[in-house]
């Protein structure tokens, strides 16, 4: 018999944690399409994903999850949508230090939510930092359960496996 896949999409804003989230979950090498940022994108860093990151973690023998991460500049959401395709659930990151990065999530947020009917959930990354919106007001500002929302520091990300696969592993 052979494993089970759950497939993930992790989106969200430029710079908002989604590659480092893949390469922290990640039990194989990732698989990530950066390019020399040569827009407004490398005031904030020197790369971009420009199609997809790819990685797979084993929570158990009968269980795989495929992470992909897409790009997150408006200018390749088609690519949202062709990773979209066959996932069991959507995984949105936003810095929430960021006034822009939260207001690019409620756009990426309502792209997903006007072309799919994926399970979702929230991850705000940076709450650390002073004046950094807290989970249940990005849940206010975006219309969606407290329970959908929660805080995340993407470089230290193992312990969301349970949540994830609890939430998306019997989605069809």
């Amino acid at each position: 018999m052979g494993s089970k896949v759950v497939k993930l999409v992790v989106t969200g804003p430029v710079n908002a944690g989604k590659t480092t989230l893949i390469r922290g979950l990640s039990d194989v090498p990732v698989v990530c399409t950066n390019e020399m940022a040569t827009d407004v994108v490398s005031e904030v860093k020197e790369g971009t994903t420009v199609a997809m990151d790819h990685g797979i973690c084993y929570p158990s023998e009968d269980l795989e999850l495929h992470l992909y991460g897409t790009p997150g500049q408006r200018r390749f959401d088609f690519m949202w949508e062709i990773l979209a395709v066959g996932a069991n659930g959507v995984l949105f990151l936003v810095d929430g230090s960021d006034e822009t990065s939260l207001e690019e999530l409620k756009y990426i947020y309502n792209h997903f939510g006007e072309r799919t009917t994926l399970g979702r959930l929230v991850a705000v990354t940076r709450q650390d930092v002073s004046g950094a919106v807290q989970s249940e007001d990005l849940a206010a500002m975006l219309g969606i359960s407290s329970d959908d929302v929660f805080g995340l520091d993407a470089r230290s990300c193992d312990h969301i496996k349970p949540l994830l696969l609890s939430r998306f592993s019997d989605t069809e």
